[in-house]
């Protein structure tokens, strides 16, 4: 074999490890660029519920009211409902609060103590 021979195949060698290196490295470099991806969508994912669940706080402030003609403890029950479950869950709390034991011997003037939430710190 001819030095010029040598020279062809050692070049064809040196070219073919260049290729196989370079194969080599872009898969590594798609690797990291899926991982890199893949990681900014779960930032992104994780934020955005996180952005999602954030609720606004609500604060409890009891205050006084006077009962007007026609009011009922459902009425003022529907007017200051947020912040519990049900309507006879706020009335219950009403009826302990001012020591009312029949929902319906409220009447118009009476004064009574009624719980109410608000986003805002009084």
């Amino acid at each position: 074999m001819t030095l010029e021979e040598r020279r062809v195949i050692w070049n064809k060698r040196k070219i073919e490890k260049r290729n196989r290196m370079i194969k080599k490295l872009a898969w590594k470099v798609g690797v990291v660029v899926l991982l890199a991806v893949g990681i900014l969508v779960g930032i992104l994912a994780f934020s955005n519920s996180a952005k999602a669940k954030e609720e606004k706080v609500y604060y409890k402030y009891y205050t006084a009211i006077e009962v007007m003609p026609g009011d009922t403890l459902t009425s003022i029950a529907n007017d200051h409902l947020e912040g519990y479950d049900s309507v006879s869950e706020y009335i219950e709390e009403v009826k302990y609060m001012n020591s009312i034991r029949n929902a319906n011997s409220i009447r118009a003037g009476q004064i009574i103590h009624i719980p109410y939430y608000s986003t805002e710190i009084k």
